[in-house]
């Protein structure tokens, strides 16, 4: 099976280090067995096994799958001219992408059915800081999981601390500060962990992806003609 070194050669789109290192550990995967991971789904998630496991509807796609999405799909032929490198993808199959940019590789979310999408992250890094600030702001989602409102919070401190390590110093900071001055649980039945202003200032760190919004072909369309 191709590795993801040898599809980002592929597609010519770099592979973060920070991601090629949480592939290379095993912390992007759901074991060689999925049947034992979504047997035992909650205390997965919980453990942030993978990692991201706080994040509202996101689900790591391994190699194969992510050179099909590109092959089939968002690749240079189909999208003018455009590189892509899918890593993730949303249940209803949008895919988060690794794309060039004009100041080195952004994340885009490409939707299935939107005609054009943007680099929403300017970088694999800015992506998960702003995964993790708001997962930590309202856990809700979790929450409709079926987590109570402390499990919540247990499984985003547990993707804090399994994914800090990995990222800049400035961002290690900002998640220590987060969880330095947040409550135990969300309190009195609400869903919000970290306040708004707290929220505000951490994601101030993060710098404005540039680039503009581009077209995208959808899927259906690719190939025909």
């Amino acid at each position: 099976m191709a590795t993801f070194a040898e599809l980002a050669e592929d597609c010519g789109v770099a592979l973060p280090g920070m991601l090629a290192r949480l592939i290379d550990a095993g912390r992007t995967g759901y074991g060689e067995d999925s049947a034992a991971w979504r047997a035992d789904w909650k205390g997965n998630t919980l453990a942030a096994r993978p990692v991201l496991s706080c994040m509202d509807d996101l689900e790591w796609i391994d190699a194969q799958q992510a050179r099909e999405t590109a092959e089939e799909w968002l690749n240079p032929g189909y999208q003018h001219g455009r590189r892509f490198l899918p890593f993730a993808e949303s249940g209803a199959g949008d895919a988060y992408c690794l794309t060039p940019t004009a100041g080195g590789v952004g994340v885009a979310l490409v939707w299935h059915d939107s005609g054009d999408a943007r680099v929403d992250w300017p970088s694999f890094e800015a992506f998960v800081f702003d995964a993790l600030v708001r997962s930590a702001a309202d856990v809700g989602h979790l929450v409709e999981d079926g987590f109570t409102p402390a499990e919540a919070v247990a499984c985003v401190a547990a993707n804090i601390n399994a994914l800090k390590e990995y990222l800049p110093p400035a961002m290690q900071a900002e998640l220590d500060r987060l969880t330095a001055e947040a409550p135990p649980a969300p309190a009195g039945g609400s869903t919000v962990w970290i306040n708004e202003a707290s929220v505000d200032v951490a994601l101030a760190l993060l710098p404005a992806a540039e680039d503009a919004p581009f077209e995208v072909v959808p899927r259906w369309e690719c190939g025909e003609g």
